[in-house]
């Protein structure tokens, strides 16, 4: 079966976390012009623009950084949960059933893949997970948690979800994460961000498989 790339396109239609500065992407040079020999271009990113992991170090002060991640817990079986229904905070409830004991991986697709993800404004009222549903996925045994906006906690108030999961020290969060044309199941992933040296988070190349 063939991987499904689920990572949004790295461009300047995407916005950018409201207190970030936006993604620039600059034609540095041009074959033929100048003198030139090849193309070049520079890019301004934040280490959380686009789909991108949050290390432990995003929220916890002596957390993990992105280029000491585990690599391990970035590839391998995933559940892909569906919780459609939830609005704005995502409950244990609307993911039962479907996320079995010993999952170390689960991307939760919502109402986000569709009404905002490829918006070109960024949306505050995004579904985001709420603490019950965080603790009850770490009890499960979950160390990544994946979600189809720019946050897994609400933008109003995202320390203390990001601090829980965070906090753990051997998880990693995936935001941003295309889940449009996924559908819930079983499936392997290849989640691999740039190892930006002592850095909270690192935009990421994100592959599904189904099983």
């Amino acid at each position: 079966m063939s991987w499904t790339d689920v990572t949004l396109p790295i461009d300047e239609s995407h916005p950018a976390w409201p207190t970030d500065r936006p993604f620039v992407h600059e034609v540095t040079a041009v074959i033929g012009e100048k003198g030139s020999v090849c193309n070049l271009s520079a890019m301004h990113i934040s280490t959380h623009f686009g789909t991108h992991v949050d290390a432990p170090f995003h929220f916890i002060p002596d957390g993990t950084t992105v280029d000491k991640l585990d690599v391990d817990l970035l590839v391998g079986p995933c559940v892909v949960a569906e919780a459609m229904d939830a609005d704005p905070l995502v409950m244990p409830a609307d993911l039962e059933g479907q996320v079995p004991d010993g999952t170390t991986r689960v991307l939760i697709k919502t109402i986000n893949s569709e009404r905002y993800l490829h918006d070109r404004v960024f949306h505050k009222e995004f579904v985001a997970l709420s603490a019950e549903a965080v603790e009850w996925l770490l009890s499960k045994g979950v160390r990544l948690i994946g979600i189809d906006y720019y946050s897994i906690a609400p933008y109003s108030n995202p320390t203390p979800v990001h601090r829980l999961f965070l906090g753990r020290g051997d998880t990693v969060a995936l935001e941003a994460v295309d889940l449009s044309k996924v559908s819930a199941g079983t499936y392997d992933i290849i989640c691999l961000p740039l190892p930006v040296r002592d850095a909270s988070g690192s935009p990421a190349r994100v592959l599904l498989r189904g099983r």
